[in-house]
C-alpha cells in the first residue's frame, strides 16, 4: 500500500471522527450563534419587538462609566492566575499518577470526578469550605493559630479565593497530560539514565519538551473555560464583595437574565469571543517557538 493511500485513509478517518461534532455544531450551535449576532445590533428585552440600534451595544461596552471594561480587567487578572495554576497542579498530578504505585487508578478516578460534577454543586462545596465561622480552611488554620480569614467577604482576597477553586477541576487536563507522558518513548529515559542524567534533568530535557503539544492544548482549553467561568461566581460570591469578583461572564449573565438586555448581553458575548480568539491566535503563533512535535521517524520538529 502506497504512502499516499495511507495518508488519504488517515484524512478520511479524521474527517469521520470530527463529523459528529460538526453536525452537532451545525444543528445546535450555529443557529443560536447567528441569532445572538443579529440581536447584538438590536434592543430586545424578550417582550418587545426587535429594534435595530446599530453599534450602540458595542459602543456601550467601552463606556468609561459602565461595568464592562472593569469586569474584563478582573477577568484577565483571574485568567492569568488561573491558567498557570491549573496547568501546574494537573501536570504534577499526572506525573505522580504515571508512576508504578498502588492506587493510581482509584486516584485518577477521584481526581477526575469533579470534572463531571455540576459547577453549582462544586460552588456550594467551596462556599462551605470558605465559610468564616464553620469552613474547612479556617478550621485547619486554627490548629496553627491563624485566622479566621474572610476568604470571600474580604474584597482584597475574594478574587484570589475564587482562583483557588480552579484546583477542583484538574481532571480533564490531567488525563491529557497522563496520555502525553505515557506516550514518551522509554528509550529516551534509558539513554539519559545511562548518561547519568538526574530525574530533574530527565524531566526538563525529555518529558517537558515531549509533552509541549499537550501543554498547548490544555492551555487553550483552560483559557476558554476560565473566561466563561460563571456557576461558582453565582453560587459563592454573586459578584461581590464590592464587585471584587464581578467578572465579565457575570456581567453577561446579569445583563441577559436579570436586566433582560439581550441585545447588550449578546454584544458582550461577541466581544468576549473576539478577545478569546485574539489571545488564542497569539498563543498558537508563539507555539512555533516552544512546542515540539515528534515526526514519524522519531525526530523532534
Amino acid at each position: 500500500m502506497s504512502r499516499y493511500s495511507i495518508q488519504a485513509q488517515e484524512k478520511v478517518a479524521g474527517y469521520l471522527l470530527i463529523l459528529p461534532w460538526f453536525l452537532g455544531f451545525l444543528f445546535f450551535y450555529s443557529g443560536p450563534m447567528l441569532f445572538s449576532f443579529v440581536i447584538s445590533f438590536c434592543n430586545w428585552d424578550y417582550f418587545k419587538d426587535l429594534t435595530f440600534i446599530g453599534l450602540d451595544n458595542y459602543f456601550k461596552i467601552f463606556d468609561p462609566t459602565g461595568h464592562a471594561i472593569p469586569a474584563m480587567g478582573r477577568t484577565l487578572k483571574f485568567v492569568i492566575l488561573e491558567v498557570p495554576l491549573q496547568l501546574c497542579v494537573s501536570l504534577a498530578a499526572a506525573i505522580l499518577l504515571t508512576r508504578k504505585i498502588s492506587g493510581t487508578r482509584v486516584s485518577r478516578t477521584l481526581i477526575y470526578l469533579p470534572a463531571v460534577m455540576s459547577g453549582a454543586v462544586g460552588g456550594l462545596i467551596w462556599r462551605y469550605m470558605f465559610n468564616t465561622q464553620t469552613g474547612l480552611f479556617n478550621y485547619l488554620l486554627s490548629f496553627v493559630g491563624v485566622g479566621p480569614i474572610a476568604w470571600i467577604e474580604n474584597p482584597d482576597i475574594a478574587l484570589y479565593s475564587i482562583v483557588l477553586t480552579g484546583i477542583w477541576a484538574i481532571g480533564q487536563p490531567m488525563i491529557l497530560f497522563i496520555a502525553a507522558i505515557q506516550g514518551v518513548p522509554k528509550t529516551y529515559y534509558e539513554v539519559a539514565e545511562v548518561d547519568g542524567a538526574s530525574k530533574l534533568r530527565r524531566f526538563w530535557h525529555i518529558t517537558l519538551p515531549m509533552i509541549t503539544p499537550a501543554i498547548l492544548i490544555n492551555t487553550i482549553i483552560i483559557l476558554i473555560q476560565q473566561f466563561q467561568m460563571l456557576a461558582p461566581i453565582i453560587v459563592i460570591t454573586s459578584g461581590g464583595p464590592a464587585k471584587a469578583t464581578y467578572l465579565y461572564s457575570y456581567l453577561e449573565y446579569e445583563s441577559a437574565f436579570k436586566f433582560l438586555k439581550m441585545g447588550y448581553a449578546s454584544a458582550l458575548s461577541w466581544f468576549m469571543f473576539v478577545v478569546i480568539l485574539i489571545i488564542t491566535l497569539i498563543i498558537m503563533k508563539s507555539s512555533k517557538k516552544w512546542v515540539f512535535y515528534q515526526s514519524e521517524k522519531g525526530k523532534m520538529l
